[in-house]
């Protein structure tokens, strides 16, 4: 005879929803009656299985219930327990059935989050069957999961079954049997049976931690089952307080045994279990979990040598092991470095759940996002405001208490939020980990992006244990694949490792470099699994491949997240997208129309762009990688977006990834760069920009006054410009603006001003100095860049032949605002690549520090250089055309094929430089440093040692015009020749001019300006 709670509440006129809002106390006075009826029924415990009553039940009609029915079947544990002592298997039968309700509600409800379509069809049940009229339920007509409900009810469970399934919990055949009528009922619901397998796969995830939780909460019925999953303040049998200081990290089937008198942390159990449920979170968008496709990643070890600046490395070791073997060492701090899409996040969390497991009480995991913490006055108030329990226990209690030992997981290094402090925030932060780890009580284990730990190097020494996480290797992509076929299907696999291997993706030396290095990274592998299996990866996209490989991959990174966003909205249509027949049990996989349809929930999908833009903004402008948003805002695509909340603090939103987050800002930032373009017509036929130069300003000042454009969103900006924009108009009011710029006209007008009460609003602690620097280079960045593509040097002085139009000083001033900044900003994003090709012709550049920069086919005829730092610059193919150097330093610099006719290298040190093959006609070498051999070759090239000599001979070729030098002036042609081309632009800055397209206004040629706006998607 069986007991079923739903039938006995009915008998009672009790309705499921109507003791919804009942508290605890009010739950166990129902539980109690329950109980007395059961006792003069003679009914067991194993007659009792909520987990049945609620499976042939439609989930529109119970869904909401289960969390009831959890607690009241957890009631009713104790209940029974205080009647009779529980035996083992009787408490994991109930403990079970409560934990797997709670873990099917988590599964649920992320599936409604996610609007999944099979949702649509569970909202209205095939042929319900109304079964006895005092419940008035219906009930699943499906025979199949009814055969299935009649192995858990009535329970079976002997004692050996118990400890199986406490010691195996997911792989028992207890869970293995609820887990099958968990997949008809998800059937019965609409879902496909592959879908149904994998959603009851992410519930089993979850289960340990729900299980850990129910028994922590209920630990005197339940004593019997908390050393299965080490619940209370263990300590193994022959530990002793002398082993604290050399723990032992390999303690998995070392017995247990609990010290009389303790209790049991509940804040404790609760954070061990969270670290195990988060293991359901299903992987963007997808119906299966990170786990269910992570595979193990390897490490490559590097050792600091104290004495030298040059690293002892090990070969590739798997990077769990590794991270294992650091819990031995108290006395370091061990560092995970990538990329971001290398793994670092997915690591710790699969470790953290592995040791919440495995090793408690010996250590306790902890994992902090770093971006969630504010800067506090100690290490400890600044980790616990990152803490995702820090309102109900400071985390400070736990790491005062020795045992058991904190291992602080602290991911994202370079995503500690800014400070008024600058760079120097993260040094200090650095330092008092260094002093916390030295007190030898926990372990602190760090993730980073290898860059932020080479500027963080800058500022201080550090002695760390680092790991590099390594590409896919060919054993880790074989396992990969295999598991992708598990949540897809085998031929989709099959297929999408078919035309990896034959574009030669995984040969030893592929030709395709750049997406044989995205496919070896976990999070782009895994984006292209997902265009692949909907024909979105073709032959285009290896062709983008191939031309990536003499340029730059952002062409192919843009294509590759512009069609992740065709799929994911559908929107814009091309012919690109390949027609898909979708068959039966395989739709749950596909980009269906009735999934983006619940997405899009009635808007246009330019709506739902802009709104992505907006935020995306938000989240860039705030430099913190999250912004607060309202809870109606809570309508983004989870692909791109996830929003979380605690009970103390509102809603938050941030990427679900930072690479698409920085696809979604560029996008946005080109967005806000066309509009500087768009014209509006008047009542007389008169077209007008729409934002005037003081609009144009603001707008600039308050889309890029947040901070330093990464050099992947500035390519990803130009890449989307690239499709959308004719150059020239953008150009001419870009660089109009920048002209002003370099007077200090903004921020005489107090715009710069402006622009920082909306970044204090996000949170942004700049200040009006370094909003003024933050426009200045990234419009610097812009404009080189945008040149660069059009293939026209751009001239940041203005023209060189109008005095009106230029200013000599321009770059000392770019240069001297970046130094409000940090005193590497300019040396480290600017010098790189945006000073290449520039035309510099008579700029005033004395005493400038550009040590590495790359100025290769730079113009740099006639300019001022005096006692400029040019060590180890890149100045191939550089134009020095008289030039004066007098007192510069080149040391080391590459000065292959320049030209230095008539330049002036008084005093200058050209030790270590390469004058083979540079043009030194009537070079001045007076006083230079160099070795006698380079003196020789100078000396044949056409160079003068005389200073005397030098002076005479110029102001002969002065007298006589002769230095006009065809290589000297070709740039300033251009130049001039460009700014001719855009006069009748200009006039809209003044007068008005005829009703034309701003683009017609003559023919273009366009293998410099790129395709028509209208051809914007037409891959």
């Amino acid at each position: 005879m069986n007991l079923s709670i739903r039938h006995w509440l009915a008998e009672r006129h009790i309705e499921i929803n109507q003791i919804s809002g009942f508290s605890s106390g009010q739950l166990a006075g129902i539980a109690y009656r329950i109980a007395q009826d059961m006792e003069v029924k003679s009914l067991m415990p194993f007659d009792i299985c909520t987990l049945a009553e609620v499976l042939e039940l439609p989930l529109s009609i119970v869904g909401e219930e289960i969390p009831i029915i959890a607690s009241l079947t957890e009631s009713l544990l104790r209940s029974l327990s205080q009647k009779k002592a529980l035996k083992r298997n009787e408490g994991t039968w109930l403990a079970f059935q409560i934990a797997y309700l709670q873990a099917l509600r988590q599964v649920l409800d992320q599936e409604e989050h996610l609007q999944r379509p099979w949702l649509n069809r569970a909202m209205i049940p095939l042929q319900p069957k109304i079964v006895k009229e005092g419940v008035g339920k219906l009930i699943l007509p499906d025979a199949q999961l009814h055969g299935l409900l009649k192995t858990l009810s009535p329970g079976k469970l002997t004692d050996t079954q118990a400890e199986q399934a406490l010691s195996l919990v997911a792989d028992s055949l207890l869970v293995q049997q609820m887990n099958n009528a968990t997949v008809a009922w998800f059937v019965a619901n609409g879902a496909e049976e592959l879908e149904a397998k994998l959603l009851t796969q992410r519930l089993a995830h979850a289960l340990t931690g729900h299980v850990l939780i129910v028994i922590a909460q209920n630990a005197p019925p339940l004593a019997q089952l908390q050393k299965f999953f080490r619940v209370g303040n263990l300590l193994p049998t022959n530990f002793a307080a002398s082993n604290i200081d050399n723990p032992e990290v390999g303690l998995v089937g070392i017995s247990f045994a609990e010290k009389v008198g303790d209790k049991i942390d509940l804040y404790r159990q609760k954070h061990r279990a969270s670290l195990l449920q988060i293991l359901s979170t299903p992987l963007l968008m997808e119906s299966f979990a990170l786990k269910d496709i992570y595979v193990p990643l390897s490490g490559l070890p590097i050792e600091e040598s104290s004495a030298k600046a040059d690293k002892k490395t090990a070969s590739p070791m798997d990077l769990g092991a590794w991270a294992q073997q650091q819990l031995a060492d108290l006395e370091t701090v061990a560092v995970i470095e990538s990329e971001p899409g290398g793994g670092k996040t997915s690591f710790c969390q699969i470790w953290a759940a592995q040791l919440a497991r495995e090793l408690y009480p010996t250590w306790m995991p902890i994992i902090i996002r770093l971006r969630d913490v504010k800067y506090g006055s100690t290490l400890v108030e600044t980790l616990n405001s990152g803490f995702p329990g820090n309102f109900d226990i400071n985390l400070s209690n736990w790491l005062e208490q020795d045992h058991p030992q904190c291992l602080l997981l602290l991911d994202g290094l370079d995503e500690l939020p800014p400070s008024s402090q600058g760079k120097r925030a993260k040094a200090i932060f650095i330092q008092q980990l260094l002093k916390f780890q030295s007190e030898r009580r926990h372990k602190i284990v760090l993730t980073s992006r290898t860059t932020t730990l080479q500027e963080i190097f800058l500022e201080i020494p550090l002695q760390l244990r680092r790991a590099v996480i390594q590409p896919l290797e060919a054993e880790q992509l074989k396992q990969w694949f295999q598991q992708w076929a598990t949540v897809q299907s085998l031929p989709i696999a099959q297929n999408f490792f078919t035309f990896l291997k034959q574009a030669g993706l995984f040969a030893s030396k592929p030709k395709l470099l750049e997406l044989s290095v995205l496919v070896r990274q976990p999070l782009m592998l895994y984006l292209l699994g997902v265009l692949h299996r909907d024909g979105l990866l073709d032959d285009e996209i290896l062709q983008l491949a191939a031309n990536s490989q003499q340029n730059t991959s952002s062409p192919l990174l843009w294509e590759i997240y512009h069609r992740l966003s065709r799929w994911l909205l559908g929107y814009p249509l091309t012919d690109g997208i390949k027609a898909m027949l979708l068959r039966s049990g395989s739709a749950h996989i596909h980009r269906t129309q009735e999934a983006i349809a619940n997405l899009l929930s009635g808007r246009h999908p330019q709506d739902l762009i802009e709104q992505m833009q907006t935020i995306a903004l938000q989240i860039l402008h705030s430099d913190r990688h999250q912004v607060i948003l309202l809870e109606e805002s809570n309508t983004l695509p989870t692909f791109y977006f996830k929003s979380f909340s605690t009970p103390h603090s509102p809603l938050k939103t941030e990427f679900s990834h930072p690479k698409l987050g920085k696809y979604l800002c560029a996008e946005a930032i080109a967005a806000q760069l066309q509009t500087l373009t768009q014209c509006q017509e008047d009542t007389y036929g008169t077209f007008t920009f729409i934002l005037e130069p003081n609009s144009v300003a603001q707008h600039l000042y308050n889309l890029l006054g947040y901070g330093i454009l990464s050099q992947e969103i500035e390519e990803l900006a130009i890449a989307t410009l690239r499709r959308k924009q004719k150059w020239k108009v953008l150009l001419q009011r870009l660089e109009s603006f920048w002209r002003d710029y370099c007077q200090g006209r903004w921020l005489d007008e107090g715009i710069a001003h402006k622009a920082l009460t909306n970044l204090h609003a996000l949170q942004n602690p700049v200040n009006v100095e370094q909003v003024n620097a933050n426009v200045g280079v990234n419009i610097f960045l812009l404009l080189s860049a945008c040149y660069r593509e059009i293939k026209v040097p751009f001239c940041p002085c203005g023209d060189p032949t109008s005095v009106a139009e230029f200013y000599p000083e321009a770059m000392l001033v770019l240069i001297g605002r970046a130094a409000v900044l940090s005193n590497t900003t300019f040396t480290k994003r600017i010098q790189s690549q945006s000073l290449a090709g520039l035309n510099l012709s008579k700029a005033t550049l004395s005493q400038v520090t550009l040590t590495g920069a790359n100025l290769e086919q730079t113009n740099l005829s006639d300019a001022a250089l005096m006692g400029a730092n040019l060590a180890g610059a890149n100045l191939t193919g550089a134009n020095f055309v008289g030039a004066n150097l007098t007192g510069a330093n080149l040391v080391g610099a590459n000065l292959t094929d320049a030209n230095l006719i008539g330049a002036n290298f008084t005093g200058a040190n050209l030790t270590k430089v390469n004058l083979q093959t540079a043009n030194l006609t009537n070079a001045c070498l007076c006083d230079a440093i160099l070795s006698e051999a380079d003196r020789e070759i100078a000396t044949f090239n056409g160079a003068l040692f005389s200073l005397e000599q030098f002076q005479t001979l110029k102001s002969l070729l002065s007298q006589q015009s002769l230095l006009s030098i065809d290589n000297a002036t070709v740039n300033t042609d251009v130049w001039v020749n460009n700014t001719s081309k855009m006069s009748l632009i200009e006039s809209l800055e003044g007068e008005p001019i005829s009703p034309i397209d701003l683009y017609d206004d003559e023919p273009e040629d366009e293998t410099v300006f790129g395709v028509n706006p209208g051809d914007y998607g037409d891959e």
